[in-house]
């Protein structure tokens, strides 16, 4: 782990503080912009908790996320003051490394006397500096059958402000009329929506008929249940700047801590990997610190807040049809595909200025469904890997000496607190279903012919043939991992 990596004491898996999980009451998240005064507001879209017992707010300085700090007790209405000793108490270090690294505060002293002189920095910030603005880009949401929430989702999105952008809205349950009803409805007072019917089942399909309908040079991809930042997409596009950046993830946090189920969500397997960017390929920005590096992509970012080269993307074939949520498999697509970018020489950048937030599932029952399919979702990729990348085994040699070691060490990258033992189980059952599911998912996509979503997006030399880094006969796969 790198020295700014979380450690299993300090934060749970998705980088919070674990204060805010040694109980099973409702914790409310918020925000607070050190631009001026410190003051506490909500996400967009969202509604107080009641009765909560502490809060979880994300910090930032001039659009750079800063530290997620904790706020004992059920008073969230803080004094500025109050407020901005309770942050240099929890944030000082990494507010000081703000303003060395821009240069763009000049602070009588370097303490909460900081924060009056934020509003008017020294000069442009460069961390508030959005740099990319190149070529046209398109969103698309796939949904089955959530109307209320893709609602919620489409209002964050439309107040996006970037020229030639589009949103596209994938309907992989058209048998329900309501989220037509919806789009279209939309679509009157705003040209950028645009609604398409996709009936062949799985997010994959439905994420692969969004890169076919696209001609932008971007395309990135949230999911209904999500709420952006205003400049979540500027954010999450940036790094193409670079042309070796062929894939980019952005920061997730919770919408709501209501319910016992959405923390235990975030304890075992929380979308949000930290305040720090990273990138991820196989030569100058490799991580062989970490297991099975880079097989198994869930430390890479989350399928709800992604963006890709759409060119590349539907060159490689999208989305494997045969993971994910409406497989039979259950999950994994948006990892594998993260995996795959950087399999296919490209870089990963995660930017955690890329900011949305994720409505996790409130009941037990939804989380108990979610962390099964999340167990078959790692073992069924991994199985892709094993019977079609010779590259794999190595990376399964170099990972086990590295897997002992952290073992005897206690070092494993674990949540703060672990998960009950029913929860645990299920995940254990998954991880042993996944292999079988991934093979039968695979004849089945084959037999509904679901590979077919991307084919018109592809090169036209390309289309009939099989999609790099499939596992398709006739594969072609890269060596030197």
């Amino acid at each position: 782990m790198s020295a700014d990596a979380r450690r299993a004491d300090d934060l749970t898996n998705g980088y919070l503080p674990v204060a805010a999980f040694e109980h099973l009451g409702a914790t409310q998240m918020g925000l607070v912009d050190l631009d001026g005064p410190p003051t506490i507001r909500l996400p967009n879209h969202s509604a107080a908790a009641a009765d909560p017992s502490d809060g979880l707010l994300l910090v930032r300085l001039h659009g750079d996320p800063l530290a997620v700090i904790h706020v004992q007790g059920p008073r969230l209405a803080l004094q500025a003051e109050e407020l901005g000793s309770l942050i240099w108490q929890q944030a000082s270090g990494a507010i000081a490394a703000h303003v060395e690294r821009y240069g763009c505060v000049e602070p009588p002293a370097l303490d909460e006397s900081l924060f009056g002189a934020c509003a008017a920095p020294t000069g442009a910030c460069l961390g508030a500096i959005c740099g990319n603005r190149l070529g046209p880009a398109s969103v698309v949401i796939p949904t089955g059958g959530r109307p209320d929430q893709l609602g919620r989702c489409l209002r964050s999105l439309l107040a996006l402000e970037r020229p030639k952008l589009e949103f596209l809205v994938v309907d992989n349950r058209p048998d329900l009329p309501e989220t037509r009803r919806l789009a279209e409805a939309i679509a009157v007072d705003d040209a950028r929506v645009r609604y398409v019917a996709e009936p062949r089942p799985g997010s994959s399909v439905a994420r692969n008929r969004g890169i076919a309908e696209v001609s932008s040079e971007f395309v990135a991809f949230t999911d209904d249940d999500v709420v952006i930042d205003a400049e979540w997409l500027n954010w999450l596009l940036s790094p193409f700047a670079e042309p070796e950046v062929t894939a980019v993830t952005g920061m997730v946090l919770p919408l709501e801590l209501r319910t016992e189920a959405q923390k235990r969500f975030e304890q075992y397997a929380g979308f949000s990997k930290g305040v720090t960017g990273r990138s991820y390929d196989l030569h100058a920005a490799r991580d062989d610190g970490r297991v099975l590096y880079p097989y198994w992509g869930g430390v890479f970012g989350s399928g709800n807040s992604m963006a890709f080269r759409t060119a590349e993307l539907a060159a490689a074939g999208g989305f494997d049809p045969a993971l994910g949520a409406g497989s039979l498999a259950l999950a994994g697509a948006d990892i594998e595909a993260f995996s795959a970018a950087i399999l296919r020489g490209g870089r990963l950048v995660y930017e955690p200025r890329a900011l949305c937030w994720h409505e996790h599932r409130r009941d037990d029952g939804a989380l108990k469904r979610q962390l099964f399919n999340y167990g078959v979702g790692f073992t069924a990729i991994l199985t892709k890997y094993l019977l079609n990348d010779r590259r794999f085994l190595r990376a399964l040699g170099r990972s086990v000496p590295l897997a002992v070691r952290r073992r005897r060490g206690g070092g494993e990258e674990t949540a703060a607190a672990s998960l009950p033992g029913e929860y645990a189980s299920l995940v254990r059952s998954g991880m042993l279903r996944g292999p079988r599911l991934y093979v039968k998912s695979r004849h089945w996509a084959r037999r509904l012919s679901l590979d077919e979503a991307i084919v018109a997006a592809r090169p036209p030399q390309q289309r009939g043939g099989p999609a790099r880094g499939t596992d398709r006969p006739g594969v072609q796969v890269r060596s030197g991992c």
